[in-house]
């Protein structure tokens, strides 16, 4: 087909468009009835195919609608939720405020009240309105800059005419200034007007170009300037766009709203300290900078465009009006000063949308409607813009953003969901689950899962459980499998790392201010990520030399997508010293002498293979040399916190002695790497460990491998000394069990171990146990008092002693 040919069947068609409806005239789209309605309904569900049924069903008076929109055919709805209170101490909003945000957004009007909340329990926002503006430049084009020049000297002669002339059209626009600007041989002309209720955008347009004509009439019969060309704007008035122009000198409303926030209120409102709120301000105005934004804010759009769909105003002006200016900083009594400038908010409390009912519903919820209502509507919006902005950025500094959206804010039906309720442990949960050889080749055939979760293991999962929606514990049911036998199991419904990670910051906010802040900047470097997923990968490999001392795997559940990880394990009970935490009498040398022998053939697995080892279990979060440095600003903050909270355990020279071992972490952990290292349990305690009765053997059994890693082999001895004897253990002792180690692991690894490398191994070892772990057992006992907490802390206390008697770091 020619391109004339393709023209003329373009026009054929909408002609059969047109003559379709009935052999009405296209003016049928400026025809406002509710039969022209049904017309243009009926046109578009025969020729479209489509249903507009849920469209068409409005409450609109179609006869009303000739100001607002053409071609109608009905509505779309948008939820509207309530927001706040938020307390405003305004010139004009003065009071407790609820407003209207329409929005499909979830999380954000929670976000909001969050944010509000916080302002009014630090005595409300200020508020107040600094001018009002808006512009119309037209643009007028001449043969020379020398006639540009000409022409804006003579304009703003004419000042007090051009004023006669707007106020015959219009009784709200009031011209404030007139301002030529001169781009080559162009003049933009800025009409700079106050208009009162209205946003103004259509009045000042209107105002604008009657005065334009005016001019041109003037200037044919006073000069011999003659424009070449005329535009009713060049572009200059930034209308519906960001520019620095309106940032700078403002358009539409401009106001700020301001707060100074309490250390108390940050801490139980936002989770967040005030330091830890403005160090977040900064690295955001620093990404603001690099990224070229105009202004720097968080998340004003999101205010600005639910509150204009619900209260009637021009959503196109969302862009402009979402220009903000953010500010933090830190006053000398420790609180938070929060404020934000919106220099070009164009908004309006008549004309446009705000007559349609609901709108106008909207509006006089807030006291807003009419012609005294925009000063008061633009302090309501600037104190609200503040509440998200600074809710918003308490949830990212936190770590708690994705969290609350992923909660809250994301919709997908398409998706299974992580389990909440035990309900959901069903048949169908457990067929989801990738099944080891030690099941067999098929599914169960049925499931059932016990009333409750059981907490007497697992202190990670028990405590996160405290602080999170998610369905997660120790469940103990029965799997049948294609034999008809009816097998005991235990499905351990993991953590996320995010759901500790909540649980720490909880009991370091009951702790410290600055141990909250240094450990929300630093949850991404210790051991504690990637829980979830590491303890599946570790316990669902199949080397019998590691599967032989663990709890029998049937099978695992990792769904990425729904966050779902699980472990269907073998129930374990009668094991011998199982849950013997607060029952360390009963351990025998035989006891401890059995644990070593059988972590030690786990550690010669991996004995000197750590990229090997790293390259099969990626979900390690490695401690090294590098990690441990960045952890630096965390431990000094735990020195401070145990120092102040839990002296007993930290006299002022372990505080010392601490600290010397933080200041030397290059040194120390730079020998650690130069060890041979392995795959460690890394929580080998009585609390994870037991034996099984093998007539008169016993066999190691340890589970609850989440913070497996790689260290040194003797960092798991450690542990099990430390939770497993008393303050009185002997030098003697201690060279004992480290010599059988040493002697079990070259047994399994078939290798040599330097007797007095591994002497400082275990010095290394003992010091790092304390720095790294310690700390996050005082931190959840201080808050939460564990009974086994004080005798293994006298144990360590003198296992520190024998080692300071003949080593130093």
């Amino acid at each position: 087909m020619c391109n004339n040919d393709f023209k003329f069947h373009n026009r054929l068609i909408f002609k059969d468009i047109i003559m379709s409806i009935k052999g009405l005239s296209p003016r049928h789209l400026y025809t406002y009835t509710e039969k022209a309605r049904q017309q243009r309904l009926a046109y578009l569900s025969k020729h479209m195919q489509c249903s507009l049924d849920k469209v068409a069903q409005n409450s609109f008076d179609a006869t009303a609608l000739s100001n607002n929109i053409e071609g109608f055919i009905g509505s779309v709805e948008v939820p509207v939720g309530i927001g706040g209170p938020l307390q405003i101490n305004g010139l004009h909003a003065q009071g407790l405020f609820y407003a209207p945000f329409a929005t499909t957004e979830g999380a954000l009007i929670a976000s909001i009240s969050r944010g509000a909340t916080a302002i009014t329990r630090s005595g409300g926002a200020m508020a107040r309105v600094l001018g009002q503006r808006m512009m119309r430049v037209p643009h007028f084009e001449f043969l020379s800059v020398t006639e540009a020049l000409e022409f804006s000297h003579w304009v703003v002669n004419y000042l007090d005419e051009l004023r006669s002339e707007i106020s015959s059209h219009s009784r709200y626009a009031q011209l404030v200034a007139l301002t030529p600007q001169i781009i080559g041989r162009s003049v933009h002309l800025h009409f700079i007007y106050e208009t009162g209720a209205a946003a103004g955008q259509n009045m000042t347009t209107t105002c604008t170009w009657h005065v334009c004509r005016w001019i041109q009439e003037k200037l044919a019969t006073t000069t011999d300037l003659k424009p070449h060309h005329f535009m009713i704007d060049g572009n200059l008035s930034s209308d519906k766009k960001v520019s620095y122009q309106s940032l700078i000198h403002g358009r539409g409303t401009r106001v700020i709203a301001e707060v100074y926030l309490s250390a108390r209120v940050c801490q139980s409102i936002l989770r967040v300290t005030p330091v830890q709120l403005v160090n977040a301000y900064h690295r955001a105005v620093e990404g603001a900078i690099a990224a070229g934004m105009v202004g720097v804010n968080i998340n004003v759009a999101n205010v600005i465009a639910a509150l204009f769909t619900a209260l009637g105003q021009d959503i196109a002006c969302i862009h402009e009006s979402s220009v903000a200016h953010l500010r933090m900083e830190l006053n000398n009594e420790g609180a938070l000063y929060c404020s934000i400038t919106l220099p070009s908010l164009v908004i309006g409390t008549v004309g446009g949308g705000t007559y349609l009912p609901h709108q106008r519903e909207c509006l006089n919820m807030l006291g807003c409607s009419g012609p005294d209502g925009t000063s008061k509507l633009a302090e309501i919006i600037a104190s609200y813009c503040l509440a998200l902005d600074i809710s918003t950025l308490s949830a990212i500094a936190a770590d708690e953003f994705a969290k609350s959206h992923e909660k809250l804010g994301r919709n997908r039906p398409h998706l299974a969901a992580a389990p909440t309720t035990l309900a959901e442990l069903n048949l169908a949960f457990f067929h989801s689950a990738s099944y080891n050889p030690v099941w067999g080749s098929k599914l169960p055939v049925s499931a059932a899962i016990s009333a409750g979760s059981d907490e007497k293991y697992s202190l990670l999962t028990t405590l996160s459980a405290q602080h999170s929606n998610r369905l997660m514990g120790l469940f103990p049911g029965t799997l049948t499998n294609a034999a008809r036998q009816d097998i005991p199991v235990m499905l351990k419904l993991k953590p996320l790392d995010q759901d500790i990670f909540t649980m720490m910051k909880f009991f370091a906010g009951k702790s410290s201010p600055a141990l909250l802040q240094a450990l929300s900047d630093a949850t991404h470097l210790i051991e504690f990520v990637n829980t979830h997923s590491r303890e599946v990968a570790v316990m669902n490999q199949q080397d019998p030399r590691l599967t032989r001392y663990m709890p029998k795997v049937y099978g695992v559940i990792r769904d990425d997508k729904t966050r779902t990880y699980a472990l269907i394990e073998e129930h374990l009970y009668d094991l011998v010293l199982m849950d013997s935490t607060n029952g360390i009498g009963l351990w025998q040398p035989r006891h401890i002498e059995v644990a070593i022998a059988g972590i030690a053939e786990i550690h010669a697995v991996w004995l000197g293979q750590e990229g090997a080892l790293l390259q099969q279990f990626p979900e390690i979060c490695l401690q090294g040399k590098e990690n441990t440095l960045a952890q630096r600003p965390l431990l000094q903050a735990f020195a401070g916190f145990m120092a102040q909270n839990v002296a007993h355990y930290f006299t002022p020279s372990e505080h010392d002695y601490f600290l010397s071992w933080i200041a030397s972490i290059e040194i120390w952990c730079s020998e650690i790497e130069q060890m041979p290292r392995t795959l460690v349990h890394n929580d080998f305690n009585p609390r994870n460990i037991a034996f099984r009765q093998c007539d008169e053997r016993l066999d190691l059994c340890c589970w609850d491998w989440e913070l497996a890693t790689l260290h040194l082999p003797q960092r798991d001895l450690v542990e099990l000394l430390v939770f497993t004897q008393q303050a009185d253990i002997s030098a003697e002792t201690v060279a004992h069990y480290l010599e059988f180690h040493r002697q079990q692991l070259e047994h399994h690894s078939q290798s040599a171990v330097d007797a007095i490398q591994w002497q400082r191994g275990y010095v290394l070892a003992l010091h790092d146990f304390w720095l790294r772990r310690i700390p996050f057992y005082l931190m959840a006992h201080h808050v939460s008092p564990y009974p086994f907490i004080d005798r293994a802390m006298q144990t360590l206390r003198k296992l520190i002693e024998l080692t300071r008697a003949h080593s130093t770091t």
